[in-house]
């Protein structure tokens, strides 16, 4: 009886659990509506909860490859210590203990906490052959003290810990496994989350690959960083004078030096929020953001950009605005056909105050026959102005090549002429990025007429081949980390606003002419990315888009096709500058669940005609 009851009571859990997904899966269901378009990763902590204890339940099943090094190269993990809550502090020893890794030591230096029971838990750690203890006799702040832990240090690596902080049993061999497959590898960084004052997870960070440019924005690395010990000390540690923002400092630093970052793409690293600490509340510390601010000044300063560095959309975060270097001649592409009063509205508003007045107008017409579209043309011939014929089946790639070769600019801007900008300067916050020799191509923040986002930069991957990450997001809408608001680099940007270098254009051999109307922007971009360039997106270049008032998608399917066959669902699967571990159904990053990959592989077998 016993059995029968023990059997029909998991039947149960095993149901429940399948309802609760299935829920969880479709964004909370009625709670969805407190939302005006959808759950990212981090607004919907029951979801993240379920799926961090999937994830576990996977790995421990084998659903996962989890082959992971407990030995290799000396892992040194340095924690400065200050007054903490000692079950905190506990906590956080315990995790560097449970380490299923087994070549650590754990650094510690004691702040002159003055706290007797503290001081008799570090006793009792500095028992431990693993473990070393310091002490500073005056309190001297978190660089010195993370300065002294350093010094006593012996591993190659170093990782960063703070003191109620917990890391994930397998972080270290995730960071071995890491540094064993790039043997050039100085500095790592790790996803991570936040748990509550019970242990609670939600809010995980989900990080893109190495994204200079994002951390020239925020400290996007947050933890946990390892850094090899040679790096940390040829940069001379850690600095006093950016206390508050000590962690920030040395990722820029470490970060010039290194000979290859790498991202380890799984929360490893879980951030305590409690009361007065800047994970539960950005503005608990606000003199750190001033420190982070001097972060950035001195970054710029050091790497002699000539610019100013702006306050960002929100706490902590920064622009690094740049003057523009000469007069570079901008070509600015517009093909049309007819829709007379949308070209001349286009036209009308690039004028108005773009922030920087060295450009031409190439217009490609393809076959108008409107009377309007004649009397526009009219008013357009003039000198300033260069209007070309493409008559003919229209192809985007072959008219924009075509007007590339008519114009004199070095810069190339093309754009749609269902486009209209909303922000003044926003050609020179393009030319400001585009100018940099490396950089490929970069982007601008478009939005629907309604306001809504249209384009925020491009996702490999994302609903089938490619999507426009937070399309269909409220303008003002907070997104996933603020990925809208910040400089960051993507795999590509929309050809509706992009601006290149003509030497990148011709050295890649501008757009294939074999992708007609589709995906030939995104194509364009990663022959740049695999050439060695950087793609951008900015938001202070901001316009309206009518996406495709002017023009149908007709020959979609061909070119969707040709894409795929070109590049292959391999590099299309896992993009650089998303995450694994972010969905690929929707634009506004929620979670991937463990079944998306294969659902994706359906698609895309049906989208080639594999599957009937």
């Amino acid at each position: 009886m016993n059995e029968l009851v023990g059997a029909l009571q998991w039947s149960i859990d095993q149901l429940a659990r399948v309802v609760e997904r299935r829920t969880l899966e479709r964004n909370g269901g009625a709670a969805r509506q407190r939302l005006p378009w959808g759950y990212n990763a981090t607004n919907d902590p029951a979801a993240y909860r379920y799926w961090v204890r999937d994830e576990l339940e996977r790995r421990r099943a084998g659903a996962v490859n989890n082959r992971l090094p407990s030995d290799g190269p000396l892992i040194s993990v340095l924690v400065p210590v200050y007054r903490p809550e000692l079950w905190y502090f506990r906590s956080c020893m315990a995790s560097v203990r449970a380490q299923t890794y087994r070549n650590w030591e754990l650094c510690l230096c004691d702040d002159a906490s003055g706290d007797t029971e503290l001081a008799d838990l570090l006793a009792e750690l500095d028992a431990d052959p693993r473990i070393k203890v310091a002490a500073n006799e005056r309190n001297r702040g978190i660089s010195h003290t993370t300065n002294e832990a350093l010094a006593m240090a012996t591993g190659e690596f170093v990782a960063l810990l703070d003191h109620d902080d917990s890391l994930d049993p397998e972080a270290l061999a995730e960071v071995a496994a890491a540094a064993a497959r790039h043997p050039d590898v100085d500095v790592l960084y790790t996803d991570e989350d936040k748990i509550d004052a019970d242990d609670r997870p939600f809010e995980p960070h989900l990080k893109p690959d190495w994204a200079p440019d994002l951390l020239l924005s925020y400290p996007y690395m947050g933890h946990m960083v390892v850094v090899r010990r040679s790096i940390l000390e040829d940069i001379g540690g850690f600095r006093p004078e950016f206390d508050g923002s000590q962690d920030f400092d040395v990722m820029l630093r470490a970060t010039e030096k290194a000979r290859r970052v790498v991202h380890v793409p799984r929360v490893l690293y879980h951030w305590r929020a409690v009361a007065g600490s800047s994970a539960g509340n950005v503005g608990a510390k606000p003199w750190a953001h001033d420190a982070s601010r001097r972060v950035v000044e001195d970054v710029v300063a050091r790497r002699g950009i000539d610019g100013t560095v702006d306050t960002g959309p929100f706490p902590g975060a920064y622009h690094v605005r740049r003057r523009i270097r000469g007069r570079p001649r901008v070509t600015l592409i517009i093909p049309f056909r007819d829709q007379a009063a949308l070209t001349a509205r286009c036209l009308a508003s690039l004028d108005a105050d773009p922030g920087y007045d060295n450009y031409e107008l190439v217009l490609v017409d393809n076959d108008s026959i409107e009377p309007e579209t004649m009397a526009l043309r009219d008013r357009l011939s003039t000198p300033a102005i260069r209007l070309l014929e493409y008559p003919g089946t229209f192809n985007w790639s072959v008219v924009n090549n075509l007007a590339a070769a008519a114009g004199g600019g070095e810069l190339l801007l093309f754009m749609n002429n269902d486009v209209e900008a909303l922000r003044p300067g926003w050609l020179h916050a393009l030319v400001e990025l585009a100018q940099r020799p490396d950089i490929g191509a970069v982007g601008a923040r478009l939005l629907f007429p309604n306001g809504v986002v249209q384009h925020a930069g491009v996702a490999l991957g994302v609903n089938g081949i490619a999507g426009h990450l937070f399309e269909g997001m409220p303008g003002e809408e907070a997104s996933y980390f603020g990925w809208d608001r910040v400089v960051r680099p993507y795999s590509a940007v929309t050809g509706a606003c992009m601006m290149t270098r003509r030497d990148v254009f011709e050295s890649v051999g501008g757009f294939d002419e074999e992708l007609t109307v589709a995906f030939n922007d995104v194509d364009y971009c990663m022959r740049a990315v695999d050439a060695g360039y950087a793609v951008l997106y900015t938001p202070h270049a901001e316009m309206t888009h009518h996406e495709s008032v002017s023009r149908g998608m007709s020959g979609l399917l061909h070119d969707s096709r040709y894409f795929l066959r070109k590049w292959g669902r391999s590099r299309i699967a896992e993009d650089p500058y998303y995450n694994r571990n972010l969905g690929l159904f929707a634009t506004w990053c929620p979670l991937r669940w463990f079944d998306e990959p294969e659902r994706w592989e359906k698609e895309i077998d049906e989208l080639m005609g594999a599957a009937r």
